[in-house]
């Protein structure tokens, strides 16, 4: 693995690979919430501490109403997890494709968990030339397709499908007996106006299972909580199954309770993002060494015009000044041109920009 494509969690590794202290790093690879986690949340953690001492509620009840109400889903298509990952190894697990299509370059977790069944699997690329953009008409479904994987919008294009789109692709799905199996991971950031989640498709369609983690939008990747919604009781049913025992932990699941009522958190998160991913990609646009693509999440996955220097040098070029960003080139279809990094606080992205003017003038 490069050093320059290590996940933008793994700070620690970064710290020892480079010499820097951890807490000066400026982690444009992350993908997390600039606006850290909720004081609500740190409040009510603060004031419960002793439910340490006692089990969650095994049917994690409060916790799917808090869901439901946030979301719209009914709290009986509901379930919860330690965080999305266990998640897509649970739908993934009820599922239990012989053949499944990833649309790609995506997140690498579907690919790694469909190969551990013995899953064949086929990528299914987003064409460059339509920016990255998905195509629902280029995804190959047959009667031997069992299962489709998107991520909406996709990491690390932040391009996506709209909800109108998936209803369609759900409807031919069907025909084939197909599940399409949604990473809404990122889709909290997105503009609303663009219709972009299948939520409210789940009450419609029983061949759509929706997955989300709390680890971005509400900054908490370390609380390990996530979400997935279904109204086909058969395959919710069995990922419930095969989730360990209270895989969601008392403090996750008092968080859970918190933040998905914190409207104000909620309301300045989208505030910030829409206004600096404006900005970003008016002020990168204007630089004719890079291209970036149609993001409806907190990051840009740009493109780096003219051959000057790769993807990884840059990566080289900013750790030196404490900037990380992601080298996006060992994504299956992206190569060494690649780059991906996400939105902070309007301070730091300033440090960003000014270091990529530089570069890139």
């Amino acid at each position: 693995m490069q050093s320059s494509s290590l996940h933008g969690g793994d700070l620690d590794e970064i710290s020892r690979l480079y010499g820097i202290d951890k807490s000066k790093i400026m982690n444009f690879s992350g993908n997390v919430n600039p606006l850290g986690l909720p004081d609500s949340v740190k409040r009510a953690i603060a004031q419960n501490v002793d439910a340490a001492t006692g089990y969650p509620d095994v049917e994690y009840r409060a916790l799917r109403g808090a869901i439901a109400q946030y979301t719209g889903a009914k709290a009986e298509h509901i379930t919860a997890g330690n965080g999305s990952t266990e998640l897509i190894t649970g739908f993934i697990k009820a599922v239990m494709p012989k053949k499944a299509i990833i649309a790609e370059p995506a997140y690498s977790e579907y690919l790694r968990i469909l190969s551990q069944t013995g899953c064949e699997t086929v990528l299914s690329p987003m064409n460059e030339k339509n920016d990255f953009m998905p195509d629902p008409d280029a995804f190959d479904i047959t009667d031997d397709t069992d299962l489709l994987v998107i991520c909406n919008p996709n990491n690390p294009t932040g391009t996506y499908l709209t909800a109108k789109q998936i209803a369609a692709l759900a409807r031919r799905c069907k025909q084939h007996g197909c599940f399409i199996m949604i990473d809404e991971t990122y889709v909290e950031f997105a503009d609303a106006a663009e219709h972009i989640s299948a939520v409210e498709l789940t009450g419609e369609y029983d061949n759509i299972g929706v997955i989300r983690g709390t680890s971005k939008f509400f900054a908490c990747p370390g609380l390990r909580l996530g979400y997935g919604i279904t109204g086909n009781k058969a395959v919710l049913d069995k990922v419930v199954q095969s989730r360990d025992l209270w895989s969601v932990n008392v403090f996750a699941e008092l968080a859970g309770c918190v933040m998905f009522t914190d409207t104000d958190f909620i309301r300045k998160t989208r505030g910030l993002i829409n206004t600096e991913r404006a900005r970003i990609r008016r002020e990168l646009g204007a630089l004719d060494k890079l291209k970036l693509y149609n993001t409806q999440s907190n990051f840009f996955l740009v493109k780096i015009l003219g051959g000057d220097i790769t993807a990884k040098e840059l990566f080289l070029r900013l750790i030196e000044k404490n900037i990380l960003i992601r080298n996006a080139d060992n994504f299956p279809f992206l190569d060494e041109t690649y780059f991906r990094f996400c939105i902070l606080s309007p301070e730091e992205n300033d440090i960003l920009l000014d270091s990529l003017k530089e570069i890139f003038k």
